[in-house]
């Protein structure tokens, strides 16, 4: 089974992380602003844990609008200028907390490369041209040792497969694998969420990732073509759902869990 995500839309992986990273960062700074404040060697008194909170507020708009939008340029850049908020937000710290001062320091020095980051995915989001692209082209593909005929025939009698990636848009490609291995067949489509990274994410927990979907469909298809029938597993026999997956435990020797 082979899964290739081809980019198609002007958010690369750089600036999903920074979104990630932001969102991660700014619940952080809402939900234990002291700790977060004696991290970079403020005191975690006084104002000091309500400003932590509007810089995670901050971070977490960013973070959102970044995952959110197909093309954040304007939101990448207000990072870069919450990095030159931060560092000198670090240096008041460090100028009114002496004897935290190299905690200051250790802050200001882990937030330059993620700042070096910044303005780099800003540039390059500011050199696109035309609309923005927000959707991202995915392509399944599966090798199937048996003569493109027979995987042809298997296809059209596949309905609910089909009726399934016709929904989606997707194109159905069959050519002969290298090697003398069979017939491989690729599914293609462009996925579009309008909730962008959020909705993907959301349809993952939901089991209404249709990428993991057609995986899990084009590994049953394999089988059955060439073994006659379906080996499913005790523990995913719907196939390979993140949300049951964030429910399964670790393996136990059987004692331990009598």
């Amino acid at each position: 089974m082979a899964t290739i995500d081809v980019r198609a839309r002007d958010k690369d992986e750089l600036a999903r992380s920074l979104g990630w990273f932001s969102v991660a960062l700014g619940a952080a700074q809402l939900v234990v602003p002291k700790a977060m404040c004696k991290l970079v060697g403020a005191t975690g008194e006084g104002t000091a844990p309500l400003l932590m909170r509007l810089f995670g507020l901050r971070e977490l708009a960013q973070g959102l609008a970044i995952l959110v939008r197909p093309r954040p340029t304007v939101w990448v850049w207000s990072r870069v200028a919450g990095d030159a908020l931060d560092v000198s937000a670090l240096g008041v710290v460090a100028a009114r907390n002496p004897g935290r001062r190299l905690r200051a320091a250790v802050a200001a020095a882990n937030v330059l490369p993620i700042a070096v980051a910044d303005v780099f995915e800003a540039r390059h989001l500011s050199a696109q041209q035309g609309p923005p692209q927000r959707g991202r082209r995915i392509r399944k593909a599966v090798t199937i040792n048996r003569p493109r005929d027979v995987v042809e025939q298997a296809w059209s009698e596949a309905q609910e497969l089909r009726n399934k990636v016709d929904t989606a848009g997707a194109a159905v490609l069959f050519r002969e694998a290298s090697g003398d291995r069979g017939t491989e067949l690729v599914v293609e489509y462009v996925e579009d969420s309008r909730a962008g990274d959020l909705g993907s994410v959301a349809k993952k927990l939901t089991g209404g990732d249709l990428p993991t979907q057609l995986a899990d469909d084009l590994r049953r298809l394999k089988q059955r073509i060439e073994t006659g029938e379906v080996v499913r597993s005790d523990a995913s026999p719907d196939g390979h759902l993140l949300a049951d997956h964030l429910m399964q435990r670790a393996a136990q020797p059987l004692e331990s869990v009598r």
